[in-house]
């Protein structure tokens, strides 16, 4: 029972959210490095990128973000079960609502403070990420729980499901990298 939870559900979840955090380390740099007058060629964005800061934020995906997504989203999935005829529209909401509420200010608070400590060498990283989570909890209380919910919801195909919530990580993921990195990076 171990190995199958292990393998069929954690490690995915622990390998696409390295990739996801990996990935949308990079689209930050590119948004952060993007001068508004010209878009970076391929060239110029490889002589900026500092690979060392997307695997830094890769590690957090890979060790918080796969096995804490995991163990809150089964949990809440036993709580707010589905029905006999799939996930209900007030049960997506419910699971999407509480997830926000119990789940994901630790979780932001810990990736602002880990990407300001191990990623930007802030010294008052605790500070920094303690001033930025009202604006970015704001933010995620006008559209995670909503964009879960409906994507739990709406989508029936499971590979367009898991696509469209990847999608929506990817997304909010980006945003995070960049609330993190400090202005005169």
């Amino acid at each position: 029972m171990a190995a199958r939870i292990l393998f069929q559900a954690l490690l995915p979840r622990s390998t696409m959210a390295t990739a996801t955090f990996f990935s949308a380390d990079i689209a930050s740099q590119l948004l952060t490095t993007t001068n508004e007058s010209a878009l970076p060629t391929l060239a110029s964005f490889s002589s900026e990128w500092d690979p060392a800061r997307s695997m830094k934020t890769a590690a957090f995906g890979l060790g918080v973000v796969g096995w804490y997504g995991f163990s809150t989203s089964f949990l809440v999935a036993r709580v707010f079960p589905a029905s006999a005829k799939g996930v209900t529209f007030a049960t997506a909401m419910l699971q999407a609502a509480t997830q926000q509420a119990l789940f994901a200010p630790p979780l932001t608070f810990s990736f602002l403070y880990a990407s300001a400590a191990l990623v930007h060498d802030d010294e008052s990283a605790f500070e920094t990420a303690k001033d930025q989570l009202p604006e970015v909890g704001a933010l995620a209380w006008t559209f995670l729980p909503w964009a879960n919910g409906l994507a739990n919801w709406a989508i029936r195909n499971a590979s367009w499901k898991s696509a469209a919530l990847n999608g929506i990580a990817f997304g909010w993921a980006t945003y995070l990298a960049t609330v993190a990195t400090p202005r005169d990076e």
